[in-house]
C-alpha cells in the first residue's frame, strides 16, 4: 500500500457524475476509476506525479500534484471533447477521411496484436446485476420474499486476480480474492478471462450471450465489408492527435458493432472505444451489450488497457409477465510487468484458478484494497445480504421455504412432484401418473411410475437413487428398475453406478422411439414400431477422470433375457390389424418368441482422450473443453460359460467426435465411428450394433440419429462405419431476412452415413430450422440406399435435443 491518498468526485460541466472515469498516474497503470456516483479514491506513492483524469467523449484533464502522507481531495470537472474538422480537407466527391485512418489501423493491427511478447498484471473486476422490472406474482405465488421486492441488486461481487499472457494465446488467471454479497463461501464469476477482449483480433467474443457469437472488430482485416465509417473530428492530447470515428454497421443484422472508436494519428493504435451491439445482431438472451475500453501508455512504445466496462440489458416476457434488468462488469488493470521469464510449464491446461482462501478476506481487507469505492446502494446491499446469510442458512428459514415450495399444485399432476428438505440437501420426487400412461402391443395399456431420491453430503459428494415400477394391463407383467449413482471426488468427476431390475426394454438400448410417440403411432396410425424384450439384470460401473483429459469407465453386467410377444392388436385405426407386425424385430411375421431365453455376462470399458483439455479450478475442477476432437475407444466382451452365460463376442469401437466453431458462420458438430465384432460366435439380437433409426414425424435430434431409417433392418454383428456432421448456422442465414430475423430462428444442415461390412451404404441429408419459439425444430430429410427409392420426409422435435 502507498502512503498517500487522493480522493474526489469527477463530474461534467452540469455537475452530473461521470461513472467509471479513469484516474491514473501518467506513464504507469497505478490508477482507479470513479464509482457510479463519480467518487474515486486512489492510494499513491509519495512524491510529485502527473495525474490523468479521462472519460470517453470528454477532454482529458491533467494535474501535477505533490503527494505526502495526507489525504488530498479534489473536484474534477471534465468538459466535452472539442473535436474539429478544421485540419481535414474533404472534397464533395472524396471518401470520408475515416477510411484512410481505418486502413492504416488495419495495417498496424497485427503489429499491435503481437507487440507485447508476454506480460503479467493485476486485475480488479466488479460485477452487478439488477432487476429493474418484474411482476409481483408468478403462477399465483408472490415473487417477494419476506416483504422485500426483487427489484434492485440481485448479484454483487468483487474479485482481484493476477493474469499472465504469452504470445500467441497462452493465458492464465489466478484469483487471489473474491467477495460475493450474501455468500461468504462463494467465488462469483468475475473471472477476467470471461470478459477480456482484444480488438486487435479480427473477431471478438461477446461473453454475456449464451450463443457466444464472434463479432467483427472495427479494425479487422475484413472490416470494410462490415462497416461504414465517418470521421467526427480530431482533438489533441498533449503531443498526439486523436481521431474520433463513428463506426456504422453496413447491415444491421451483421455481427458488428456500432459506436465510436478513437485512433491515434501516425501510430494508428487504438486510444479507446465505446461500442454497442443491439438486438438486430441476433443476440439470443439479451437486448444489447455495450463495451468500452481505455488504453494508456505504460512506456514510450507500449499502450495497454487500463479499464474495460461491459454492460448489458435484457428483457423477457414469460407467460405474459415482463422481466427486465441490466448488468455491468467493470475491470481495472494495474501493475503491468513485461518480458517475464516464465518457467516452461508455467502455462498449462489450467487457465483459471481460484485460491482456496480467496473468499476468506475480511471487510477490512476490501476497504483497503478495492480500487473503486462502493456506492451507498452497494454498501447497503452488502450489509443486508451478509446479515441475512446466517438467517437464510438456518433450518427454520429453509423449512419455511420448503413448506411453501412443497405445497402440491395442479401442474404437479402433469410434471411430477418434488419434495424438498433443504436444511440437509435432500429431495424426493415422484413422476406424473398422467404422463406415465402409455400403450404398446406387448403390454397393452401400461403405466410407468418413477420415484427419485437425491442427497448432497457436507463433503460435496452426492447420492441419487431413481426407481420405477411398471405394469402391463394386457400381458399382466410387472416391471421394476433401479438406478443408484454415488458421485465423489468432484475434481475427477468420479461416479459409481448400480442399475438393475426386471422390466421390458427396447432391443436398441438407445431407445430410438419414446413410449409416448409409440403410443400415438400405435393407436392413431396402426404402426407398432417399438420392439421389446424383458431384461432381468444387475450392472455395476465406475467412471472417473484418470488425469486431465483422459476419462476411463468400466463395468460388468449380468442379465437374463426373455422374449416377449404381442398381447393385443387394439388400435383406434380399423386397418391397424393389417399393419401391426410381430414383436420380432428380425422377422415381422413371426408371432412366436424372437429368441430363446438366455443369460449374458459381459464386461465393458471405454477411454476418452481429450488432448489439451482446458479447465478451471474454482476451487473444484470445471472442464472448459478443447479445440481438438475427442478420441473414444471402447471394448465389450461377452463372456461365455461362466455363471451360465450363453454369449460369446468381442466388440471394438473407435470414434472421433467434436465441434468446430466458424465465427459468425456457426458451429459444426461431427462424429466418426468404426466398430467391429472381432468375435461373434455367440450374439443375440440385442447384442448387435443398432443404428438409431426413426419412422415417425417426431425426431430425436441427436447427432448420431437417422430420421428416415428403419429401426432394425440394418443391425449388424460384423464391421460397420458411421459418419455424422451437422452445421448450425446460428443467425448467419436468417438474420439477413428482415421479417424472419425477429423470430430468431436459425438454419442448420447435416449429413449422416453408415455402411455395414462396407457393402450396404445408407446416406441421409437434412436441412432445417431450429429455435422456433425458442425450443422447436423442423427438418426436411432425404435418405438414399442402393436399390431403393429416395426417401423424403419432414421431422419435428425439440431443439434442446441437440
Amino acid at each position: 500500500s502507498y502512503a498517500g491518498l487522493i480522493t474526489g468526485y469527477i463530474t461534467n460541466e452540469d455537475g452530473e457524475p461521470l461513472p467509471f472515469a479513469s484516474v491514473y498516474i501518467l506513464g504507469t497503470t497505478i490508477g482507479t476509476a470513479s464509482n457510479p456516483e463519480g467518487y474515486f479514491e486512489l492510494p499513491v506513492p509519495e512524491g510529485e506525479h502527473e495525474f490523468v483524469f479521462q472519460y470517453i467523449g470528454y477532454k482529458q484533464h491533467r494535474e501535477r500534484i505533490t503527494i505526502g502522507e495526507e489525504i488530498l481531495s479534489f473536484s474534477i470537472i471534465l468538459v466535452k471533447e472539442e473535436v474539429s474538422l478544421d485540419e481535414v480537407v474533404i472534397s464533395a466527391d472524396a471518401e470520408d477521411p475515416a477510411y484512410r485512418i481505418i486502413r492504416n489501423a488495419i495495417k498496424k493491427r497485427k503489429y499491435y496484436l503481437q507487440q507485447v511478447e508476454n506480460y503479467m498484471c493485476g486485475a480488479y473486476t466488479k460485477g452487478i446485476f439488477r432487476i429493474t422490472e418484474a411482476p409481483d406474482k408468478m403462477f399465483g405465488d408472490s415473487l417477494n420474499t419476506k416483504g422485500d421486492s426483487i427489484i434492485g441488486i440481485i448479484y454483487l461481487s468483487e474479485a482481484e486476480s493476477v493474469i499472465s499472457f504469452e504470445q500467441p494465446d497462452k493465458f492464465k488467471e489466478e484469483m487471489i480474492s473474491a467477495k460475493v454479497s450474501g455468500n461468504d463461501q462463494g467465488y462469483g464469476f468475475n473471472f477476467i478471462s470471461f470478459f477480456m477482449s482484444n480488438f486487435y483480433n479480427n473477431k471478438v467474443l461477446i461473453p454475456v450471450d449464451m450463443d457466444e457469437r464472434d463479432f467483427i472488430s472495427p479494425i479487422a482485416s475484413n472490416a470494410m465489408f462490415y462497416y461504414n465509417y465517418r470521421l467526427e473530428g480530431t482533438y489533441y492530447e498533449e503531443d498526439y492527435m486523436v481521431n474520433k470515428i463513428k463506426v456504422i454497421p453496413r447491415r444491421r443484422i451483421d455481427p458488428s458493432f456500432g459506436g465510436y472508436i478513437y485512433i491515434i494519428e501516425d501510430s494508428w493504435r487504438i486510444h479507446s472505444f465505446d461500442l454497442m451491439v443491439g438486438k438486430d445482431a441476433n443476440l439470443t438472451f439479451i437486448d444489447s451489450v455495450k463495451i468500452a475500453k481505455t488504453m494508456v501508455p505504460v512506456n514510450d512504445t507500449t499502450w495497454m488497457q487500463l479499464t474495460q466496462r461491459l454492460q448489458f440489458y435484457f428483457s423477457v416476457n414469460f407467460f405474459g409477465k415482463r422481466f427486465a434488468g441490466n448488468g455491468i462488469f467493470h475491470s481495472q488493470f494495474t501493475d503491468y510487468v513485461f518480458n517475464n521469464d516464465f518457467e516452461r510449464r508455467y502455462f498449462g491446461n489450467e487457465i483459471i484458478k481460484a485460491n482456496k482462501d480467496a473468499n476468506e478476506k475480511d471487510s477490512l481487507y476490501w476497504e483497503e484494497s478495492r480500487p473503486i469505492p462502493l456506492t451507498n446502494e452497494e454498501r447497503r446491499n452488502y450489509f443486508k445480504e451478509d446479515s441475512l446469510q446466517t438467517l437464510r442458512g438456518s433450518k427454520d428459514y429453509l423449512d419455511s421455504l420448503d413448506r411453501k415450495r412443497n405445497k402440491f399444485k395442479w401442474n404437479d399432476f402433469l410434471g411430477g412432484y418434488r419434495y424438498y428438505r433443504r436444511h440437509d440437501s435432500t429431495s424426493y420426487s415422484i413422476g406424473s401418473p398422467i404422463t406415465s400412461l402409455n400403450f404398446n402391443t406387448v403390454q397393452g395399456l401400461n403405466f410407468y411410475l418413477s420415484t427419485g431420491f437425491s442427497k448432497v453430503f457436507s463433503s460435496g459428494n452426492s447420492l441419487r437413487i431413481n426407481q420405477d415400477v411398471s405394469y402391463g394391463i394386457s400381458n399382466y407383467r410387472w416391471g421394476y428398475g433401479l438406478r443408484a449413482s454415488y458421485y465423489y471426488n468432484r475434481n475427477k468427476s468420479a461416479r459409481i453406478r448400480v442399475t438393475g431390475g426386471i422390466k421390458p426394454v427396447q432391443y436398441n438400448a438407445m431407445d430410438p422411439i419414446s413410449p409416448f410417440v409409440n403410443t400415438l403411432y400405435t393407436l392413431l396410425d396402426g404402426n407398432n414400431y417399438m420392439k421389446l424384450y424383458e431384461k432381468n439384470w444387475v450392472d455395476i460401473s465406475h467412471f472417473s477422470e484418470l488425469t486431465n483429459g483422459i476419462y476411463f469407465s468400466a463395468g460388468v453386467e449380468y442379465a437374463g433375457r426373455t422374449a416377449l410377444l404381442n398381447s393385443t392388436n387394439y388400435s383406434w385405426v380399423k386397418s391397424s390389424k393389417n399393419r401391426f407386425t410381430s414383436n420380432d424385430p428380425q422377422n415381422p411375421n413371426n408371432e412366436g418368441p424372437a429368441f430363446a431365453w438366455n443369460k449374458s455376462l459381459k464386461i465393458y470399458a471405454a477411454v476418452r482422450i481429450r488432448i489439451f483439455q482446458k479447465y478451471m479450478s474454482i476451487p473444484d475442477k470445471t472442464v472448459i473443453g478443447s479445440k481438438y476432437p475427442d478420441l473414444v475407444i471402447s471394448y465389450i466382451k461377452g463372456i461365455p460359460n461362466f455363471l451360465g452365460s450363453d454369449v460369446d463376442y468381442d466388440v471394438l469401437k473407435i470414434a472421433i467426435e467434436g465441434n468446430q466453431k466458424f465465427g459468425p458462420f456457426g458451429t459444426l458438430q461431427y462424429r466418426g465411428l468404426y466398430g467391429t465384432f472381432l468375435n461373434n460366435r455367440g450374439t443375440e439380437f440385442m447384442d448387435y450394433h443398432h443404428y438409431n433409426g426413426n419412422r415417425t414425424i417426431f425426431g430425436k435430434f441427436r447427432l448420431n440419429a437417422f430420421q428416415l431409417l428403419d429401426y432394425y433392418d440394418h443391425s449388424t454383428n460384423k464391421s460397420y462405419v458411421e459418419a455424422y456432421a451437422e452445421h448450425h448456422f446460428n443467425g448467419f442465414i436468417f438474420n439477413k431476412i428482415p421479417l424472419v430475423r425477429k423470430a430468431k430462428i436459425k438454419a442448420l444442415a447435416g449429413f449422416r452415413y453408415f455402411t455395414s461390412e462396407f457393402k450396404n451404404n445408407y446416406f441421409e441429408v437434412n436441412a432445417g430450422i431450429e429455435n422456433i419459439f425458442s425450443i422447436f425444430r423442423i427438418d426436411f430429410v432425404a435418405g438414399y440406399e442402393a436399390g431403393r427409392n429416395v426417401r423424403t420426409g419432414i421431422v419435428i422435435g425439440m431443439s434442446v435435443n441437440n
